[in-house]
């Protein structure tokens, strides 16, 4: 009796202990999105194409997966998690990049997940050619945040009031192109 005691208590521990042991490291890698499969934390949509998805890592390890970067940043704005790392990916080579070193562009005419109108580039000169060529204006991951976390983005509406938001706080977004 006493050996299967131990053994449940060691079936307790183990899973705790290697939770307490994932490296920064581990939090610092992109997640893994499984397209076709994997359903968005904030639509419970089906996440299907990798150029318009996001992550985010808590400071816990809990992986958050979006469609969009519009859902996770108003996921972000309602469940106020403690946020280790935000992901998002490259429109043109589709590779994950650190949110923060980002360049977004929005448009109205943009059709993405949701309808958000968000896309995020590496290279801030891609971004600048693609605002050049198709309209919209270049922001940053912060920027969009602060719209986000005033309050200014009303979901009910999604995409039309986010752009009209957008507008009426450009001293916040570093408009290029209207």
């Amino acid at each position: 009796m006493q050996h299967a005691t131990r053994n449940t208590q060691y079936a307790i521990l183990l899973p705790l202990l290697l939770l307490g042991c994932q490296s920064a490291a581990d939090l610092d890698t992109p997640p893994e999105i499984l397209y076709g499969q994997d359903i968005c934390d904030e639509c419970s949509m089906i996440i299907s194409e990798s150029r318009y998805a996001a992550s985010y890592v808590t400071t816990t390890g809990d992986v958050r997966r979006f469609d969009g970067i519009g859902d996770m940043l108003l996921y972000d704005s309602k469940h106020h998690e403690q946020v280790h790392v935000y992901w998002v990916h490259d429109f043109d080579s589709e590779a994950w990049l650190l949110a923060d070193k980002a360049t977004l562009v929005q448009s109205a005419t943009l059709s993405t997940p949701m309808g958000w109108g968000l896309i995020a580039f590496a290279d801030p000169a891609a971004a600048a050619d693609y605002v050049a060529a198709q309209g919209g204006s270049t922001t940053t991951f912060a920027d969009l945040q602060q719209l986000f976390a005033s309050g200014a983005v009303d979901p009910t509406t999604l995409s039309g009031h986010f752009h009209e938001s957008a507008a009426q706080h450009s001293d916040t977004l570093n408009h290029t192109n209207d």
